[in-house]
């Protein structure tokens, strides 16, 4: 299958490998491999001398991107090593001091939208399942007759932003015992009918709520937000002085993330903020912005490729 036809084009490609600043012999991490897009350019602009570590816990994507690599002449392609683990492993896969670049283009890749027998959209009215990894034991499914509403409204409030979350969540939990009940999945339209009864208001908004809600439930079920901030830190560590951090994600919730854990690492002081004067040595800051706001897709890129409308890209430099 070709790569059009399997995973979208890759989003903000060139602003990604400038922002990288890619030496031919270095040494970088994909984070989130996916269809292998922005490997693939990365490892185009390497040499036999470079290396390329790549993570993905999808063995859809695996098996793709490694077929997608093998294309590359042997005498150009550097050392590729793939780690088949959540991106939250970096700090344990990676030696400290070691990394030239870092890239992370979060959330969830088009082809696991496009695979309805993945369960991650509401198309096509499919079994939820939302596992990035199937080989993961819970299931959507499975957390939603698990959870308690209160756990599940903090889940849609954290992940999605959710207004009305504890009134969406107690019929949700009510859904999922009843379904389980008669023996039978929880589908998309589960879920949507639950949405236009607590949002009767905003029947026109319906789809972009029941995406919303998707996205939390996704999140929970992965652990993303837990996964970014683990990997964040650990990138810092993994990072040479001068090497790149490069971040893309898709919404606010995923932005925000990134934004106050790199943030941490910008401080030079760290003494409690009511301390008069500063007793820790102003010295620690290890991350610096190089772009002062993010980066954002242009509108011919918006109008290629529709995923792009709301990537935001945030570049860092270990110091």
């Amino acid at each position: 299958m070709e790569p059009s036809s399997f995973y979208h084009d890759p989003v903000m490609l060139q602003e990604c490998l400038e922002a990288l600043c890619l030496k031919p012999e270095g040494i970088f991490a994909d984070c989130t491999l996916g269809g292998g897009g922005h490997s693939f350019a990365i490892a185009n602009k390497l040499s036999s001398a470079g290396t390329l570590h790549a993570f993905d816990r999808d063995e859809d994507a695996i098996a793709f991107a490694t077929k997608r690599m093998s294309t590359i002449p042997a005498e150009k392609m550097p050392k590729f090593i793939v780690h088949p683990v959540p991106f939250g492993e970096l700090g344990n896969e990676i030696p400290a001091n070691t990394l030239d670049g870092i890239l992370y283009d979060l959330g969830i890749s088009s082809h696991q939208v496009d695979d309805s027998s993945r369960g991650f959209t509401f198309v096509g009215n499919n079994p939820l399942d939302l596992r990035m990894d199937r080989r993961e034991s819970v299931s959507a499914q499975e957390w939603l007759r698990s959870v308690s509403a209160d756990g599940l409204a903090d889940a849609l409030r954290k992940n999605a932003d959710m207004d009305r979350a504890f009134k969406l969540a107690t019929r949700m939990v009510e859904m999922a015992a009843s379904t389980a009940a008669e023996g039978r999945d929880i589908l998309p339209d589960d879920l949507k009918q639950i949405v236009e009864s607590v949002f009767p208001d905003k029947r026109r908004e319906v789809n972009g709520l029941l995406a919303r809600v998707f996205q939390a439930i996704r999140m929970e079920v992965n652990g993303e937000l837990a996964q970014i901030e683990t990997s964040l830190r650990a990138a810092v560590d993994c990072l040479k002085i001068g090497g790149r951090l490069v971040v893309m994600s898709y919404h606010s919730v995923e932005d925000r993330c990134v934004k106050d854990t790199a943030a941490e690492y910008e401080k030079a002081c760290i003494c409690p903020e009511h301390m008069p004067v500063c007793t820790c040595g102003g010295n620690h800051q290890r991350l610096k912005k190089v772009n002062r706001k993010p980066i954002l897709p242009s509108a011919e890129e918006i109008a290629r490729n529709s995923r792009a409308r709301s990537a935001k890209l945030r570049i860092y430099e270990r110091v």
